[in-house]
């Protein structure tokens, strides 16, 4: 109870409760001796009329009532916000290192989980620094900010790791990534998600969900990425291509190129960093092919994707807000967990590359990918089971 903001010495409900009557009535009485007071200085006719005058004083008292009641809430609520902000806005403005609340641990509990395949140890959200994670394809760093979506108070009131970057705005996480290629990618470059292959759903309403997202993600990214409900593993012969959300980088909501040791602080602020898609998408697409086409490994490439986190709430493990005050468990979609968020070059394709609507879908089978990264994520909201999870980690 002390962690969200009960404590021992925080009032009781049925006090506090109390203390709002008592005060509520006060403000009625003070109104009307105020109307009172005033009427009588100015000789009002009223004061002969017991009926129109008690009508009047009664009115006169509500209107004053709901006037200050209103009042303190809006100023309640806005300096609880303002206070909540400004206590997570890093001292002198955003610098390295900024990603903690003065005061604070350096994390504060939440039940998102990650960690980079093969694994390195697991990761939390909200992180002071970004995570470093190296293959034989490249070297990464990363960051994952998530809004306290499990502490509704802790969120209204900007009470959290990152405040400064996320309070006020419609995305619940962020991730940012940067990536540089120790081998220069020869084929496709995709960005997205992978879930554990297993039987699919049935269910109508499922099914209409899923249409749904994929409907909402057209709308936020565009029709280029790759959808696969995956191959059942129960009757498919040979490799079985697990059930994947697939898009190329130019569908990310914000990219930058920067030579090695000038790329920007992952844990600062962004605003005048690289270019952004909702800056006018033709325009970065068309910036982001260049980029494609000289992909160097001098350089470090900086990723960074939000477009559908309105809509996955992560550490509550649901989907939200497709259908209004509708909530699912995202296991109805993903399968199992955990999900994997993955960035891969597909061989067989080549750099830049526009698939043609009207051919075939090329399968995304892992035995093609040279992965760039690959992220396991979960929430112990719905963790994955005790045995596969160990098995992933290698414990």
């Amino acid at each position: 109870a002390a962690a969200r903001g009960g404590g021992p010495n925080a009032a009781h409900p049925l006090t506090s409760g109390a203390s709002s009557v008592h005060g509520g009535m006060f403000r009625v009485v003070a109104s009307c001796v105020v109307a009172l007071a005033v009427l009588k200085q100015l000789d009002s006719p009223l004061l002969q009329r017991p009926g129109p005058f008690a009508l009047c004083v009664c009115v006169g008292a509500a209107l004053v009532l709901v006037v200050t009641s209103v009042a303190r809430a809006v100023r309640s609520k806005g300096s609880a916000a303002q206070e909540g902000r400004s206590k997570h806005l890093p001292k002198g403005g955003v610098r390295r290192g900024a990603g903690e609340p003065e005061g604070e641990p350096d994390v504060v509990e939440d039940s998102l989980r990650w960690s980079f395949m093969p694994s390195t140890g697991v990761m939390r959200a909200n992180t002071p620094q970004p995570v470093l994670g190296e293959n034989e394809f490249a070297r990464v760093k990363c960051l994952v900010m998530h809004r306290p979506t499990h502490e509704l108070d802790r969120d209204a009131a900007g009470n959290y790791p990152y405040s400064w970057h996320m309070h006020g705005r419609k995305r619940l996480w962020e991730v940012r990534v940067q990536v540089q290629f120790k081998m220069k990618p020869e084929n496709k470059i995709y960005f997205g998600l992978e879930m554990v292959p297993g039987p699919q759903s049935s269910k109508r309403m499922v099914k209409r969900i899923q249409g749904m997202l994929l409907a909402a993600i057209k709308r936020s990214i565009g029709k280029d990425f790759y959808q696969t409900a995956g191959d059942d593993p129960s009757t498919t012969t040979g490799e079985v291509e697990p059930p994947a959300f697939a898009m190329p980088l130019w569908a990310l909501d914000q990219f930058d190129v920067a030579d090695l040791g000038k790329e920007p602080d992952l844990t600062g602020d962004f605003s005048n960093v690289g270019i952004r898609r909702t800056n006018g998408l033709q325009a970065y697409v068309e910036a982001m092919q260049r980029d494609l086409d000289t992909l160097s490994c001098d350089k470090v490439y900086t990723l960074c994707f939000w477009g559908v986190s309105q809509f996955i709430d992560v550490i509550n493990w649901e989907f939200k807000g497709l259908i209004p005050g509708m909530r699912m468990d995202a296991n109805n979609l993903c399968g199992r967990p955990p999900v994997f968020v993955v960035m891969y070059q597909l061989h067989g394709t080549t750099p830049g590359e526009v698939e043609r609507e009207d051919a075939p879908p090329r399968k995304h089978y892992n035995s093609k990918k040279d992965y760039h990264f690959k992220v396991a994520l979960w929430s112990l909201a719905a963790p994955p089971e005790p045995g596969f999870l160990r098995q992933l980690l290698g414990d």
